[in-house]
């Protein structure tokens, strides 16, 4: 009854401060930016930059059936300002490597084609045709987008020549290969002697939808990492903190009613998100399960942290590069080959994966139900250290 009396003086008090309402607020306008600015669809913003060495009949001849048949539409031609630039290129076959160096500084216009989805009318890409290979190459390698050159021999056929950043994957830069090496015929008879057995499911968020783990636990169990440090701050700045020292209140009490309040006001900020975008796709059970858990974990570490200072102004360097290193896995979660081994360790990376999952309707209850475990454990001793530093430096 102590400790439920506890959270209600807290509530109280944190419905008469603003922490509670910028978190609300937040909420708020990260809701209008998904339904207003976040399509569930949106065009792509794939570019590619390409030299035909061929006739211009022959040329032509290349996008007649898929502009007849609405794939391929012409846009407006785009100018380009290319900058002296310097760069190497190794061929991946043979391992030479070709050096370039342009000191002039010239302006290029480009015939822009869209690659259209039929069935949804989406932007696929957008192709930018260069009247030379040179200019290929500095546009591609400036702009950080794929490159390529087609050239027809004398005796009518094609080979293809790909310039590529580095960033993509293996089997990206095998399928290349495999579809110049093979024609096309046998491509599509190998794939259709596939045998596709699924492991789990197939269900995806569209665009708009896998925004939201990222906000949900950003926003969500991260602030409330944030917020709890600056409630116990504020309580330090009042002298709350120190009168347990001549009071017979204990002060884990006072910890876990912060923690109370935090919890309360993520399950309302992400309800306000998740609700409204998802409808009644998820697991609303674990959401709510893993909601509570990580953030209890979440607000633990705060309030360890918060133990070591008396202001917020002396921990904001310490807080600011835990914020950081904690958003690192939303790389790894928006950049699929960049997922290095080092990265699972951060405790954002299964939250993202593990909202993700939830989200999506078909959480594998192992892998939720082990991290719950471990954010619980870890949230209490977490708990457990702040009550012992806080018992501490009640004259801090």
């Amino acid at each position: 009854m102590k400790l439920m009396s506890t959270y209600i003086k807290e509530m109280k008090i944190a419905f008469r401060g603003f922490y509670f309402y910028i978190e609300i607020a937040v909420a708020l306008i990260l809701l209008v930016i998904l339904l207003v600015a976040v399509d569930t669809k949106p065009d792509s913003a794939d570019k590619e930059y390409v030299y035909y060495d061929m006739p211009e009949e022959v040329y032509d001849s290349l996008y007649v059936e898929d502009i007849q048949e609405g794939k391929i539409v012409d846009i407006k031609d785009k100018e380009f300002k290319l900058k002296p630039i310097k760069f190497q290129l190794t061929n991946k076959e043979t391992g030479e490597v070709t050096e370039y160096d342009f000191v002039d500084e010239k302006t290029i216009t480009t015939e822009a084609k869209q690659a259209i989805d039929k069935d949804t009318g989406k932007v696929m890409k957008t192709i930018y045709r260069t009247k030379n290979e040179e200019d290929m190459l500095r546009l591609s390698y400036q702009t950080g987008k794929i490159g390529a050159t087609t050239t027809m021999s004398d005796t009518g056929e094609f080979s293809y020549r790909y310039i590529l950043q580095g960033y993509e994957t293996e089997r990206y830069s095998d399928l290349l290969y495999i579809l110049h090496t093979l024609p096309t015929d046998e491509i599509r008879a190998q794939r259709d002697k596939q045998v596709i057995r699924e492991l789990g499911s197939t269900d995806r968020l569209n665009t708009r939808e896998a925004v939201v783990p990222v906000f949900v636990a950003f926003a969500g169990s991260l602030m409330g990492f944030f917020i709890i440090m600056s409630y116990v701050f504020l309580d330090k700045a009042e002298g709350v903190i120190r009168a347990f020292a001549v009071t017979p209140s204990a002060v884990w009490k006072y910890l876990l009613s912060k923690i109370f309040v935090i919890l309360t006001t993520v399950v309302i900020s992400s309800s306000i998100i998740v609700i409204p975008v998802m409808g009644l796709k998820p697991n609303y059970i674990w959401f709510y399960i893993f909601l509570l858990i990580t953030t209890f974990g979440f607000a633990a570490f705060g309030l360890l942290v918060a133990s070591f200072f008396d202001s917020i102004s002396k921990a904001f360097g310490v807080l600011y590069l835990i914020m950081i290193a904690l958003m690192l896995p939303g790389f790894s979660y928006y950049i699929s080959s960049f997922d290095p081994l080092w990265l699972r360790f951060f405790p954002t990376y299964p939250v993202l994966q593990g909202f993700k999952e939830i989200l999506i309707g078909n959480p594998d209850i192992t892998y939720l139900g082990t991290y719950s475990i471990v954010f619980l454990l870890g949230g209490a001793i977490l708990l457990f250290l702040a009550n012992l530093r806080f018992k501490k430096t009640l004259t801090v």
